[in-house]
């Protein structure tokens, strides 16, 4: 999970401790978060949109930009473009779901509107997805050679 927020990483660590099959893995900022990514390959990243706001503060393009061009980054990097990211914010505006779906995000859950075991369950049921996206590439890469 990429976040700003050390109350809510602290929350999902705990619920991520009642489910034995989930490594929870946390990074504050894109930077802690693209190390992840490449180090740890985890089989799904939470990303937030607003990283390094000051509370209390009007939200503007520029602050949504942080998680957008992580993901945009992500998606254009061989390397790691095939990690499924899903969206976790409190933005729920038309606007910013369109971009996110534009921008290959594999799903978008608004914080305000969910618990952390119902992010657990969409998130067990994207990677499940992405697993099985992947047996077919790997398949149709074999029946083409």
């Amino acid at each position: 999970m990429i976040d700003d927020d050390p109350m809510l990483l602290k929350l999902y660590e705990m619920t991520a401790r009642t489910h034995e099959e989930i490594t929870f893995l946390t990074a504050i900022n894109t930077v802690e978060g693209d190390k992840i990514a490449r180090e740890q390959k985890p089989d799904v990243i939470l990303l937030d949109l607003i990283l390094g706001k000051e509370p209390n503060t009007p939200v503007t393009e520029v602050d949504k930009n942080h998680g957008f061009n992580f993901l945009i980054m992500l998606k254009g990097d061989p390397e790691i473009r095939d990690i499924p990211v899903i969206i976790f914010s409190n933005l729920d505006t038309k606007q910013d779901h369109d971009r996110a779906r534009d921008l290959q995000a594999a799903d978008y859950i608004v914080k305000a509107k969910t618990t952390p075991e119902d992010v657990f369950t969409v998130a067990k049921g994207v990677i499940d997805i992405a697993g099985a996206e992947k047996k077919i590439r790997d398949l149709q890469e074999k029946s083409s050679q």
